[in-house]
């Protein structure tokens, strides 16, 4: 028996994003599992073209989160928890007109 995904497409970009912003995935395991499933697991084809505005302006921010103060402090591309939270809530947003 094979097992088929859970999320097929876009899906699983949403599903990150709604748990995220709903408190039940924190930042870090957020942004490993959306850079995961944007870079590798999502074909780019399956996305709309705000899906992918979105998701890629999300993506551009999440790459850089960084827990750490003093590692912001140093490195200025570095994001915050409430800066990715901030992009998260813009993409929720931007996808929501579509």
């Amino acid at each position: 028996m094979t097992l088929q995904p859970l999320w097929k497409g876009s899906e699983v970009l949403h599903k990150l994003l709604t748990d995220y912003l709903g408190g039940r995935i924190d930042t870090t395991l957020f942004c490993d599992n959306f850079e995961q499933a944007f870079n590798l697991d999502v074909d780019q084809r399956d996305l709309t073209p705000r899906e992918e505005t979105a998701f890629k302006r999300l993506f551009d921010e999440v790459v850089y989160f960084s827990p750490f103060p003093e590692e912001r402090a140093r490195i200025p591309n570095y994001r915050s928890e409430e800066q990715i939270r901030q992009a998260a809530g813009a993409a929720k947003a931007e996808l929501a007109t579509e």
